[in-house]
């Protein structure tokens, strides 16, 4: 959870989207989960301990796999956080009309994105587009190593699938694509993979992280900063301790001092961009980009 909210509380203008929009979303009885940024700087423990708990019921509500205190993933439970905050919107919007005012989803203004899947007959050239939204994606790591970039491409790059097409054809080539591009890019690097007899077991192929990612949509290209991750520590799949890196937001990008900041838990070191980069080839699974507008 730590590690989870710690990358979201780097992304500013998502945050601030938040606490601007709290009179519509705080009376509401199931918007515990906005409650992201609440005494974040104060330094009683035992009021964050509390709020965390608050927030851990509200999340596990409609996820009790949340809701005791077992090892959990942390893509899974960033991934539980945003869909919940989407699924409040229909009524905070309803809420916000009444009171004569709006109301905008933080996840769908800053995380949102939408990619676009063609499936094209290897026959006759048939086109079938569908486009789903999405507030991540999930990469899997390029065998012996590789680049972020490579991971994208993989991603994108068309796969072939049997499906009979009215021409007959029973060949497809299936291809994705960046409809729309997010103001926040969130990439899960999965790093787990199943062994010969069916058990889990943690990929540590390095994985090369760059400070800037060039992403095209089907109408433009924008340029991304890398600005947190979080870290998967621990040799084995099932288990282990996440922790969260992130950029001082008070350190402009070009600033050469380049200072990030680690948090495990509730100790926080500082250290450096080029050391996040470093220590995420084999332990980064979650990796968050913003958009340089």
């Amino acid at each position: 959870m730590n590690a989870s909210l710690q990358s979201l509380l780097t992304l500013e203008n998502f945050v601030d989207d938040i606490i601007k929009q709290a009179n519509v979303w705080r009376v509401h009885p199931d918007a515990a989960v906005m409650r992201l940024k609440e005494e974040h700087s104060s330094e009683d423990m035992t009021l964050k301990s509390f709020l965390l708990s608050k927030l851990k019921r509200a999340v596990s509500f409609d996820a009790p796999v949340f809701a005791d205190d077992g090892q959990q993933d942390a893509h899974e439970f960033l991934d539980t956080l945003l869909n919940q905050i989407m699924s409040l919107s229909p009524e905070l919007q309803k809420a916000a009309a009444s009171k004569g005012t709006t109301y905008s989803c933080p996840v769908k203004e800053h995380l949102s994105f939408k990619m676009e899947n063609t499936r094209t007959c290897k026959r006759c050239g048939a086109e079938s587009k569908k486009q789903e939204e999405y507030t991540n994606l999930s990469l899997d790591l390029t065998p012996g190593g590789g680049t972020v970039e490579d991971m994208l491409q993989n991603y994108l790059q068309e796969i072939e699938l049997e499906y009979r097409c009215e021409c007959g054809g029973i060949l497809s080539g299936q291809r994705l694509l960046f409809k729309t591009l997010p103001r926040v890019l969130i990439l899960h690097l999965n790093r787990v993979s199943y062994t010969p007899d069916y058990r889990l077991q943690k990929v540590t192929d390095p994985v090369d992280i760059f400070r800037d990612l060039v992403i095209c949509s089907e109408e433009d290209g924008q340029c991304y900063s890398f600005v947190s991750a979080i870290n998967h520590l621990g040799t084995r799949a099932g288990s282990g301790h996440f922790i969260s890196e992130e950029v001082d937001l008070d350190v402009p990008v070009t600033d050469p001092s380049d200072r990030w900041f680690t948090y495990d838990d509730k100790m926080v070191m500082e250290t450096s961009g080029a050391d996040v980069c470093e220590k995420g080839r084999r332990n980064a699974y979650i990796l968050v980009y913003k958009r340089q507008d």
